[in-house]
């Protein structure tokens, strides 16, 4: 029998990527619609990628083993260099008004924090624990998570401006080393 604790905490590890994403996301100016599309697209890729993987199995996943990490550090190193960018742009040229990102760049940050939960769902799937409730508790987690570091995110970079936006992409940037390396 699986506990109520075990749930949650597997849930709440997995949202520390999609908390220090939303941070690093929420710099921009957005509204309450944007910081839900990203909560529910990071919040859908953990909970996707963690089916995957327990559907998927071990042979699968073993196969993408050796590139997944290759993968989330080069699409979250480059939305960090695009970041970084706008940064230094806002530096030089002051502080413009910037549009929330499209709804793809925020998929793609979405799944590229999100392969670890493949191999979750390959642990979940190989001790045969049931699916439903723990997806239910990274699917909240995250969601929950995500909406707070974007709101954390809007607050720094109205107090920080420019400076926020260059912290962001050293987040994005620290999660795709961290990524890298845990591959490697």
């Amino acid at each position: 029998m699986t506990n109520i604790f075990e749930i949650l905490l597997i849930g709440f590890v997995l949202c520390a990527d999609s908390f220090s994403a939303a941070l690093a996301m929420g710099s921009r100016p957005h509204k309450l619609s944007d910081c839900l599309k990203f909560a529910i697209s990071s919040s859908g890729a953990e909970v996707l990628c963690t089916f995957i993987g327990a559907i998927a199995g071990l042979k699968i996943i073993s196969q993408l083993d050796s590139i997944d990490h290759w993968v989330s550090f080069l699409l979250l190193t480059g939305v960090a260099i695009h970041m970084f960018y706008e940064g230094l742009c806002a530096f030089k040229e002051g502080v413009k008004h910037l549009e929330f990102y499209s709804f793809t760049k925020l998929l793609i940050v979405s799944f590229a924090t999100s392969f670890d939960a493949l191999a979750v769902g390959v642990g979940l799937g190989a001790a045969q624990k049931p699916l439903i409730p723990f997806l239910l508790s990274i699917g909240v987690w995250a969601f929950l998570s995500t909406i707070i570091g974007m709101q954390i995110g809007k607050i720094a970079s109205k107090k920080w401006g420019a400076i926020f936006s260059l912290i962001g992409a050293f987040i994005l940037l620290t999660l795709a080393i961290k990524f890298l390396i845990d591959g490697l």
